[in-house]
């Protein structure tokens, strides 16, 4: 594998871009002049990273709230990682232009067995980007963080087992906070501060997925995602692979969807597991104002409840697994993949 360099990119302020030397990227021209083939339409692969030491997954060790907390892999999420890695090559016949995760060990370490698995392969598929960003981080789990979720759920700490799961589950519910004099707090600001572009408040003391949605991931997909991505554009969008966490990824869901707007897409944003090392595909469309609009798997914007956009209807979630896309249509070509599949994922 050919080493890399690291650099800042100054358009990417708050993410670390890994670029390997010699990466050329693809370009043509999109042929279909219909109206929504106007602007990109760009497909992203989301993962979350492999069973960590604390998913539950490492022998005597239980499941616990984890949040920002940097642990490693386990050794099941090390073979989910790899795993992941060689599905993506052998599901995902195009090229994937960049590669986004966060700062945490669980995310990076998943993300850096795919982007090794797809650098093997000829052809020119080595991932052409390594964008790490802060704003992916795992959704910070406040006072609950290295605590057993058995334990936390079962009121050894005082708290009643539906406040909990709202904790868990609820879109807007925010944890317990970290108090300043927390020695989990001051470690935190001190491993974090500069990472988040230097300032103490941007490290969370505590979050509600709606507030990862609002004060992360919005000004990711705007100022580091989008950006990326239309500056990789070929047959009519570009491709991304997302590592991130389970509640980072929800959240991103949360934010392409506007669930805020939608309550059927929230009860079931709310529902959605996401297991580890199982990717998912998202497809939306770049606007010229900044906005974006999600798409169906054949890239057509879908309409939202009010009655806007296509005829077709919004899924509850359009986000669909890995393996509803045909081998043989991995590709950004849009007139390739099949229209009006409906996600069943709850």
């Amino acid at each position: 594998m050919a080493h890399t360099a690291v650099s800042v990119n100054e358009d990417l302020s708050s993410s670390i871009l890994i670029t390997p030397p010699n990466a050329a990227m693809e370009s043509s021209s999109d042929e279909d002049t219909s109206e929504n083939s106007c602007y990109p339409v760009h497909t992203l692969l989301l993962s979350r990273h492999g069973d960590s030491i604390w998913n539950g997954g490492q022998p005597g060790v239980p499941e616990t709230f984890t949040g920002w907390t940097d642990v490693p892999l386990s050794p099941k999420g090390v073979e989910e990682a790899k795993s992941l890695g060689q599905e993506l090559t052998q599901r995902w016949e195009s090229t994937i232009d960049a590669c986004f995760t966060s700062t945490l060990q669980r995310a990076q370490m998943t993300a850096h067995y795919c982007y090794w698995a797809f650098a093997e392969l000829p052809n020119n598929r080595e991932i052409k980007r390594f964008v790490i960003d802060y704003r992916l981080n795992e959704r910070h789990y406040g006072s609950l963080q290295g605590f057993s979720k058995e334990k936390v759920e079962k009121g050894v700490y005082g708290h009643g087992s539906s406040t909990v799961k709202l904790w868990r589950r609820s879109w807007h519910a925010v944890p317990p906070l970290l108090g300043d004099d927390d020695p989990r707090r001051k470690h935190e600001v001190t491993r974090f501060k500069e990472i988040c572009g230097g300032q103490e408040s941007k490290v969370p003391r505590g979050e509600s997925l709606s507030q990862v949605a609002k004060d992360r991931i919005q000004p990711f997909i705007q100022e580091v995602l989008t950006p990326t991505l239309n500056s990789s554009a070929r047959d009519g969008g570009g491709t991304g692979l997302i590592v991130a966490h389970a509640n980072s990824l929800r959240a991103l869901i949360g934010a392409f969807v506007d669930v805020e707007k939608n309550p059927v897409a929230l009860r079931t944003l709310e529902r959605l597991r996401i297991p580890t090392g199982a990717p998912l595909v998202l497809r939306y469309q770049s606007l010229p104002d900044g906005s974006t609009r999600v798409c169906d798997l054949g890239g057509v914007p879908i309409r939202a409840k009010d009655g806007s956009s296509t005829e077709d209807p919004q899924p509850d979630l359009p986000v669909w697994p890995l393996g509803c896309v045909p081998n043989q249509a991995a590709t950004n070509d849009r007139r390739l993949f099949p229209p009006k599949v409906r996600s069943d994922r709850r």
